[in-house]
């Protein structure tokens, strides 16, 4: 019996010993995953909750339930366009799935080629980076979903939840939840071994000093090695490894975090035990220098970078299209050509960035655009348009939620992004822009909120190195600016606008009739970039000193 026949019989025996007869169990292959299509004639409603249950048991795949028919499944009926009813069941699970949480996983886990899923896997720290919306969270729960599989522990601590908190409190919640993930594995047992009394001991310790107002660091610094010995015994006596994911590390103050993550880091020590932390690069401090603070990158930790960027636009393409395609094949919404143009596809992932959750929703939000245009059939680019626009103020208060770990820094994000704006879209009439190398050393601060605004979406980066056509040894970074900022019903007339078609980046002015240029080959996509004004930082040096002096 191959593998694929295994799992089939497994989810129809599933089925069937809940009192759910199952017409056929049919499997389809698409990147990244399989989808395993569950027939009923009676009992649906049990169906679709029994597959939501299962769904996690599945690596790889997801299940769907139909309601069986007579006809064959290829004659099944295709949408019309945007107004089909299966088309409002796509909408309603983009708009539901697109945030995932350790309650609500993402629908399906779309692997990448990077082997990244592996990495985070293993057992080694890991600090994983990437922008809002571009899967952290994904990766860590498929992670944690596949760790706990091998019958190994996981603990679960999302660190939003404890945003203001100090270093005192954020570790002793944390404290007091390794000791609950040890206290409930060992109830039951008819002879509690001797780390389950320690572990009660510790927790009531816990709560004891969280009621303390003012609580010192020198009171909860001597927990870590009552931790770390109560976390020796623990894996000793199970016999099995223990993995700790911190999830939204960027919402810990920067000034507490590296202290935290050393804290923990200090747990882990001589211990099968292994972090994950995940955040938003720019936005988070994982180690300080003097004293060495924290989890060090390349020594202590391993990164993870997630970020699918422009600079491949091909394979951000291919990667958000092998998303979208699954979440089309649970509503059964095909073809997408019915109701979403070639052409449309190409504007969201510019307008995405390479960012699966900004796809996903711009996607949905475009498909309503176009639902309220008269006789539309598919959804346009200047459904993505409007769709970017009305998206830029819900992406600026992000930047303010992002940003609230340090005080003022949502203020000085904001004056970055205006200085952007205003040299781009005013001075220049350019939506992207090119970066010096000098710069980067000269204005670390600025460059380091240049890196902010990439890391919350309103850059994107296009190209990390092209090199000067007049002077040898002078290179730049390029970035485009994120289309929310200057689209909505209109795009600006007489922009000089980077653009994505088809494969290639293409360069091309709005309300024109100039032919654009295509970037097909390296030296194409060369000359377009080089078209880019280079974006000095010494006046945006200059801005953010006079913002500091009124504080």
């Amino acid at each position: 019996m191959n593998h694929g026949t295994a799992r089939t019989d497994q989810i129809r025996s599933r089925f069937e010993a809940e009192g759910v007869r199952v017409v056929s169990v049919t499997e389809r292959a698409f990147p990244g995953e399989i989808i395993f299509i569950v027939e009923v004639r009676d009992h649906y409603d049990e169906a679709i909750a029994l597959a939501s249950k299962i769904d996690c048991e599945i690596e790889g795949g997801f299940i769907t339930v139909r309601k069986a028919t007579e006809s064959a499944p290829s004659t099944a009926r295709r949408v019309s366009g945007v107004r089909d009813e299966q088309i409002t069941g796509l909408i309603e699970l983009m708009d539901a799935r697109s945030r995932t949480s350790e309650a609500q996983p993402s629908l399906n886990y779309v692997a990448d080629v990077a082997g990244r899923l592996a990495a985070a896997r293993a057992r080694r720290h890991h600090v994983v980076f990437g922008r809002r919306g571009v899967g952290k969270t994904a990766l860590l729960l498929e992670a944690k979903r596949l760790i706990e599989a091998a019958g190994e522990q996981a603990l679960w601590l999302n660190l939003q939840s404890l945003r203001g908190l100090d270093t005192s409190a954020t570790f002793l919640t944390f404290a007091s939840r390794l000791c609950d993930l040890m206290i409930a594995n060992f109830l039951g047992f008819p002879a509690p071994p001797a780390s389950l009394n320690i572990a009660k001991d510790l927790r009531g310790e816990c709560a004891r000093l969280l009621g303390i107002a003012s609580l010192s660091l020198a009171r909860v610094l001597p927990m870590v090695p009552q931790l770390q010995q109560l976390v020796r015994q623990y894996c000793e006596e199970t016999q099995l490894a223990l993995f700790l994911f911190f999830d939204d590390a960027h919402y810990i103050s920067r000034s507490e975090l590296p202290q935290f993550l050393d804290m923990v880091h200090g747990v882990t020590r001589d211990n099968p035990v292994f972090i994950k932390a995940a955040g938003i690069k720019h936005q988070m401090r994982w180690f300080v220098v003097d004293p060495p603070t924290g989890l060090q990158i390349g020594h202590d930790a391993t990164s993870i970078d997630l970020d699918v960027t422009l600079q491949e636009p091909d394979k951000a393409k291919t990667f958000l299209l092998s998303i979208l395609d699954a979440y089309i094949a649970h509503v059964r919404a095909t073809p997408r050509s019915a109701f979403l143009s070639a052409e449309a596809i190409d504007r969201l992932v510019l307008a995405s960035g390479g960012v699966p959750r900004d796809f996903m929703l711009l996607c949905a939000a475009s498909i309503k655009q176009a639902r309220e245009r008269l006789n539309a059939r598919a959804a346009g680019v200047q459904d993505v348009n409007n769709a970017a626009g009305q998206a830029a103020a819900t992406k600026l208060r992000e930047l303010e939620d992002d940003a609230a770990s340090e005080r003022e820094s949502a203020r000085t994000l904001l004056a970055s992004l205006d200085y952007v704006r205003s040299f781009l879209l005013t001075e220049r009439q350019v939506t992207f822009m090119r970066v010096d190398f000098t710069d980067k050393e000269h204005f670390p601060r600025e460059y380091g909120l240049l890196q902010s605004l990439m890391d919350l979406r309103m850059l994107h980066l296009v190209h990390s190195s092209i090199s000067d056509e007049h002077q040898a040894g002078r290179r730049f970074e390029v970035y485009v600016l994120d289309l929310s900022q200057y689209s909505g019903a209109r795009f600006k007339q007489n922009l000089l606008v980077l653009d994505f078609q088809n494969t290639s980046l293409v360069l091309k002015r709005t309300r024109s009739k100039v032919e654009p240029r295509i970037g097909n080959t390296p030296n194409a996509l060369l000359g377009l970039l080089r078209r880019g004004p280079v974006l000095e930082l010494a006046p945006l040096a200059a801005r953010l000193e006079g913002l500091d002096r009124t504080r």
